[in-house]
């Protein structure tokens, strides 16, 4: 049962990673801080999943990638911790608050809040514990301040995600080596991070203008640049399957080169707005479910898999597949119709 939580892992990285490069290139005045967050949160948490996905699917894998997994929880620990200052300083921004007795303590927490991570990595679980405290103080600054702000559009709901992420992570801290089955709530705290980027994301989304297709087309290739670095550097530690080095020339060619093409036919075309946005979602969620099992395969194909997880990544990558052809097959069709109506 525990192969198939290399699904969940494996698809919020890939939606978090693309979702901070694709916010980084909005113009918006948040767009660096957001899509800062957002990176932070995907690239910090994929050192600490991507050796749990291995060690899901291989004989002892948690006891053999048990310092990879360690070292992950260090990395993921310290980035969430900057996730959270750069979150402040965006509720200060929205709210233009002026707070400088505030301002200081945040940082004083974040600071002890490093320190203490750093001193854990001497495997010590009760600096573990002392190093949540200063975290969970920031999440509560947070927390008390979208909750404040709640009416602002851009808070709407996100108290609630953040409450309930910290909800369920404080109980795995406190009792995971007690109660091991508790760990399963790192899963809906996982949600509540996906709900947060998300609705950050709309923070920052405008209406779909023709131009944004090239944006996605940008976010594509260096999507694609990040996954051939990520599988030269895996292989040094992983036995990975070749699969995963198709992952970045397939990003680049059916990510990058066809939504440019996508976009040079369609910039000068009277294609409405509304019907493109959902034929470039369409392709979006294509490529999302293709590429992110074509991941998956290069990471574990060299393990024992159950044949049902073999299943339901060829599943999941064929309807990638058929979305692809579908939304390609449509776009072409209104491009053309759209020339007619045009030269008419």
């Amino acid at each position: 049962m525990n192969q198939f939580e290399i699904f969940f892992d494996g698809f919020y990285l890939s939606l978090i990673i693309f979702l901070g490069i694709r916010m980084l290139l909005i113009e918006n005045n948040d767009s660096k801080i957001l899509g800062s967050m957002a990176l932070l949160l995907g690239l910090g948490d994929s050192f600490h999943l991507v050796p749990r996905i291995i060690a899901n699917v291989s004989e002892n894998g948690f006891i053999e990638n048990s310092f990879g997994l360690f070292l992950g929880t260090r990395v993921s620990a310290i980035t969430m911790s900057v996730f959270y200052l750069l979150f402040y300083y965006y509720i200060k921004k929205k709210n233009n608050m002026q707070r400088k007795e505030l301002d200081t303590f945040l940082i004083l927490l974040f600071v002890i809040r490093i320190a203490t991570v750093i001193i854990s990595f001497n495997h010590s679980e009760e600096m573990d514990l002392i190093s949540n405290v200063p975290f969970v103080l920031m999440g509560i600054i947070d927390i008390l301040l979208l909750f404040k702000n709640k009416n602002i559009k851009e808070f709407k709901n996100l108290y609630i995600y953040v409450l309930f992420s910290f909800l369920f992570y404080v109980p795995v801290v406190l009792l995971k080596n007690v109660y091991p089955i508790i760990g399963m709530l790192m899963m809906p705290k996982t949600i509540m991070y996906v709900l947060i980027v998300i609705k950050l994301y709309k923070n920052l989304k405008k209406d779909f203008e023709k131009k944004d297709i090239m944006e996605f087309a940008i976010s594509y290739l260096l999507s694609g640049i990040l996954a051939g670095a990520v599988y030269r550097e895996l292989r040094k530690i992983y036995p990975v399957d070749v699969k995963m080095a198709f992952v970045h020339t397939h990003l680049i060619v059916l990510g990058f080169v066809f939504l440019a093409i996508f976009y040079l036919i369609a910039k000068n075309l009277e294609i409405p707005n509304e019907k493109l946005e959902k034929l470039i979602r369409v392709y979006n969620f294509g490529i999302y479910f293709s590429f992110t099992t074509m991941f998956l395969h290069g990471l574990v194909d060299s393990y024992p898999i159950l044949n049902s997880v073999k299943i339901a990544m060829t599943s999941i990558s064929g309807i990638g597949h058929i979305l692809i052809t579908l939304s390609i097959i449509l776009i072409s069709i209104m491009s053309l119709r759209s020339r007619e109506v045009l030269n008419a």
